[in-house]
């Protein structure tokens, strides 16, 4: 807080708020936001969502936090939902100094339970490689100039290279500091209920229908006739989400804070499971060709383990239950994905009448008939043998930049009886953004591919070049964001205009978009902030 605002308390006694944006702001991922409430009596500082930055990795490893401020300073911490773009800063700030608590909804701690120690081992991964790779291009580089390399000892000034030298470095944070962090987070917490943080701050937390446990944030900043209240949108869903319950409905907010990923697209409109079945069914029947080398065909789905995956094995159960597909065997592989659809099981309350019924009948809508779970590591390795009949795989990382279903990738690719079928998003230089290929990439409303591969293709796996024989199929309709019309819908339904909405979480193209949209629908004022822009919310 500046001098001006500072003699501003003192003189009127009115309690101030800022707020600042340290993530988020003019890009996709690194969802943070930094809080001051000033009294005349104390100064609380927190923080709404601590998620790791995808965009730029090495973002992380600076000093996100505003100047002078230190993780310690921080009194308590709000997370809107468990995706690691919004939460999975966490450990990192419990390891600089942070002991205060972190408030979110029941369903989102037990999902952090299991995403944040597998980040903490991703992390551990990174460095390790990092590492590896550094110590690789020293022994290069002191073997050339030992041998006399000309090359490696040229007189002549050479121009500097491009390539960047691999630095070994420490982890962001581990899996043990992540399993610390945990012991922060405040359990028991739900939604359409009123929780005071502190003196003059309150949160309640309502359904944001985009992954289990996800909430919209409404803060309460102040007392009396100078309260003003702060909306959090953390990401919403379609306005119906398969297997969740639908986006609830915020009637006053004086300021609003809206994601923008799809700010500037309408999804298709279209029957999923239609499209889901047409693929399976000609997957199978492909499938059904075996080869004397690889046996019969395999369908890999990389899903994400948290959402996509448990809507998939929803569906597929569904198609097979109603005869739309053939009953064939499903593996889940995915420790992952099988630990985050018991979360699911615990809080069916949360989920939709419909799944709710089927519970309630004793019908499991996460299983399939003919499933099988493998948590094990020579489980997983055991499906990359010769198949006997044709097979389902599902797994993650649903862009497939990780995981086993890599391995799985790298083993069936090459296979002219395999499918690879992608369901949503695949993001710029993962090999699932290569393997669906520019056609796909360049629809904007996704398409169905019923083969990808035009010509004989490679990709590198592992460093390792693959070749690409194997049938690509690839559908958006398993996003778990609103389109521009679901965010307006949502905004449509406040009983007053707020004073100010804040857009983060996009593109340049998707911020521009939703800003447009707000504006000339709803005629509310719009601000697209950019890094660290701070504001007063009078």
């Amino acid at each position: 807080m500046n001098k001006r605002d500072m003699k501003r308390l003192a003189k009127t006694g009115q309690a101030l708020t800022s707020m600042q944006i340290l993530g988020s702001a003019e890009q996709v991922t690194g969802s943070m936001m930094y809080f001051e409430h000033t009294t005349r009596e104390r100064t609380t500082r927190f923080l709404l969502d601590v998620g790791l930055t995808v965009e730029n990795e090495k973002a992380d490893f600076q000093n996100r936090l505003p100047s002078g401020v230190t993780a310690a300073d921080i009194d308590f911490i709000v997370i809107s939902h468990a995706h690691i773009d919004h939460s999975g800063f966490l450990p990192r700030l419990t390891k600089l100094g942070f002991t205060g608590p972190v408030y979110m909804t029941e369903a989102t701690a037990d999902l952090l339970d299991i995403m944040l120690p597998d980040s903490g081992y991703l992390q551990e991964e990174a460095a390790r490689k990092n590492c590896a790779r550094a110590a690789r291009q020293k022994e290069k580089q002191e073997g050339a100039t030992a041998s006399g390399d000309k090359h490696a000892v040229s007189e002549k000034p050479r121009r500097r290279s491009r390539s960047k030298a691999a630095i070994c470095s420490e982890p962001l944070y581990t899996q043990e500091d992540a399993k610390h962090s945990l012991t922060f987070i405040k359990r028991g917490m739900k939604l359409n209920t009123r929780y005071e943080l502190a003196p003059e701050i309150a949160v309640r937390f309502s359904e944001a229908g985009h992954i289990l446990g996800a909430a919209v944030v409404t803060l309460e900043l102040g007392v009396g006739a100078k309260k003003r209240t702060f909306c959090f949108t953390g990401n919403i869903g379609k306005t119906e989400m398969p297997l969740l319950q639908t986006v609830a409905a915020v009637r006053n907010a004086d300021y609003v804070m809206s994601e923008s990923t799809y700010g500037n697209r309408v999804h298709a409109e279209r029957d999923r499971l239609e499209l889901l079945s047409e693929i399976l069914n000609r997957a199978i029947e492909r499938a059904k060709t075996p080869s004397a080398k690889h046996g019969y065909g395999v369908i890999v789905i990389p899903a994400f383990a948290v959402g996509r995956g448990q809507v998939l094995l929803a569906d597929i159960r569904q198609l097979m239950e109603e005869k739309r597909i053939p009953r064939i065997k499903v593996f889940v592989d995915s420790p992952m994905m099988i630990r985050s659809t018991e979360v699911h099981r615990k809080h069916k309350d949360l989920l939709n009448a419909e799944t709710q019924a089927l519970f309630a009948k004793g019908i499991d809508p996460f299983r399939t008939p003919l499933q099988t779970e493998t948590m094990e590591r020579t489980a997983s390795q055991a499906l990359d043998e010769a198949q006997n009949e044709p097979v389902i795989i599902i797994g993650s990382s649903g862009m497939a930049s990780g995981g086993r279903i890599v391995n799985h990738l790298k083993a069936r690719l090459p296979g002219r009886q395999n499918t690879v079928v992608f369901v949503g998003y695949q993001g710029t230089g993962t090999l699932g953004n290569q393997l669906i290929g520019k056609d796909a990439r360049r629809n904007v409303n996704g398409t169905t591919i019923e083969s990808a591969t035009q010509s004989v293709r490679t990709v590198r796996i592992y460093g390792e070049p693959v070749k690409v024989y194997a049938t690509i199929e690839f559908m958006s309709d398993y996003s778990a964001h609103g389109d521009v019309n679901d965010i307006l819908g949502w905004m449509s339904k406040f009983q007053r205009k707020p004073k100010k909405v804040f857009l983060v979480h996009g593109d340049d193209e998707a911020l521009d978009g939703l800003k447009e949209a707000i504006e000339s629908r709803l005629r509310w004022d719009v601000t697209v902030p950019k890094a660290k822009d701070k504001f007063i919310l009078d």
